[in-house]
């Protein structure tokens, strides 16, 4: 007895699904532990706030979160990307729409979050922000952050 496939674009369709999400959990994994042994200014930046700012820059990112989580509008990206996959003809453009709108929702927590962290900066007096300057130059050392040298980059 012979099967007929009925859907032979759907292993291709699962392949660059399964390769998305992979592509996404990298990308995560990369921002989570800072990616590769230099550190994170940011990241250094936010551990050298004395004690008490980090917990409220922590507070306030969490409700950034939040907040995304429930904005939402319109069709959240993740489904719209199935559905443009699934698809019987391909959309290209939809599906790189739905790509965009997980983007764009990124950047906007991402500049949230940036401008707390300037605000935060911003209401220092004079004194503290030599004190938190000390701590981020201390944090960079301790990160082996340095700019990239015109000879590291090979020129």
């Amino acid at each position: 007895m012979e099967t007929r496939k009925r859907f032979p674009w759907l292993k291709a369709a699962l392949a660059v699904s399964v390769m998305l999400n992979l592509a996404a959990l990298g990308v995560l994994g990369g921002i989570i532990t800072r990616a590769g042994s230099d550190g994170s200014v940011m990241r250094a930046a936010i551990s050298a706030l004395p004690a008490d700012e980090r917990r409220k820059l922590r507070r306030e990112t969490r409700e950034i979160w939040r907040a995304a989580r429930a904005e939402r509008p319109g069709r959240p990206a993740a489904p719209a990307m199935i559905a443009a996959l699934r698809a019987e003809e391909f959309d290209a453009d939809a599906f790189a729409a739905s790509l965009q709108q997980a983007q764009d929702r990124l950047v906007r927590m991402s500049s949230e979050m940036h401008l707390r962290l300037v605000n935060s900066v911003s209401a220092m007096t004079p004194e503290q922000r030599h004190a938190y300057a000390d701590a981020l130059q201390e944090q960079m050392r301790a990160r082996r952050w340095h700019p990239r040298s015109e000879a590291a980059r090979g020129n």
